[in-house]
């Protein structure tokens, strides 16, 4: 140990010298290597040379100070850094998810403007290849919102929770089947409340989606998710001998999705896309 001559000019590289530490080292390693010098060159452990061991405590203290100083200070450079990072990787994932995202609502909302969640109303012409416009575009940005890196466990739910929604809305879509009169009674009733709980769920999508954009059709009830959950519950628990089940079953999970998007309304807007 020398001594405590010049220690006030001692440098940073010196100070961790001393511990026989690296910039690399951690401030719990520094007050490792501190305390095994200190029960080393304490007067206490030194009774038979006071002078030389307070020198060396004076050595030891005023290089632990700088030390302390220098190690902080390069940790929070290295946390910086991390964070700027972090935000942006943030800020690309947001650019990515909200242009691929939007491709996906622009595939809802061509559905929703034409008129195409009528099954009858696509089967031939200009609605046909508008529908199958509408379902490549959701098919294609769904693809591509799977394979987004997402920077965060937060920003990785928010993903989730949409592509399960877009996914489920391809599948909804998918569906062309129409009621045929004159079926039997369970037939006739379990479509009712399908059609009914198809249309409120319709409706609550395109009023928080396009709120202004199909401000003319028909917009949602507060209470058109309570309702669309209620019918289409009624078709698969009490009509379940109905062919309607199916149609219903998708349905509800789409319905599952798109509440569980209703819950994040705020991340959805950080992400550049209102709920």
């Amino acid at each position: 140990m020398a001594s405590a001559s010049g220690s006030n000019g001692i440098r940073p590289e010196q100070a961790l010298q001393l511990f026989d530490l690296t910039p690399q080292a951690s401030l719990r390693d520094l007050n490792h290597s501190y305390r095994i010098l200190v029960r080393k060159y304490h007067p206490d452990r030194n009774p038979g040379r006071p002078n030389w061991s307070n020198g060396a405590m004076r050595l030891i203290n005023a290089a632990y100070d700088i030390a302390v100083e220098y190690l902080a200070a390069l940790r929070y450079q290295e946390v910086q850094g991390h964070l700027d990072r972090q935000i942006r990787a943030h800020d690309e994932f947001a650019r990515l998810f909200a242009n691929t995202a939007s491709r996906v609502l622009d595939g809802v909302f061509t559905f929703y403007q034409y008129g195409l969640d009528n099954p009858h109303q696509r089967r031939t012409g200009t609605p046909r290849n508008r529908y199958h416009q509408a379902s490549r575009r959701i098919r294609d940005a769904t693809a591509q919102l799977k394979r987004l890196q997402v920077p965060n466990q937060l920003d990785g739910e928010t993903l989730e929770l949409f592509t399960r929604f877009a996914v489920a809305f391809y599948e909804a879509m998918q569906l062309d089947r129409t009621h045929v009169p004159g079926g039997s009674r369970i037939e006739n009733e379990a479509y009712r409340h399908y059609r009914e709980g198809t249309r409120a769920l319709d409706a609550a999508i395109r009023r928080t989606f396009f709120r202004a954009e199909l401000a003319g059709r028909e917009l949602a009830a507060p209470q058109s998710l309570a309702i669309s959950l209620s019918e289409l519950m009624t078709v698969v628990t009490r009509h379940r001998e109905a062919s309607w089940v199916t149609e219903a079953a998708v349905r509800l999970s789409l319905l599952d999705a798109f509440q569980a998007l209703l819950r994040v309304p705020e991340r959805l807007s950080d992400l550049g896309i209102e709920a």
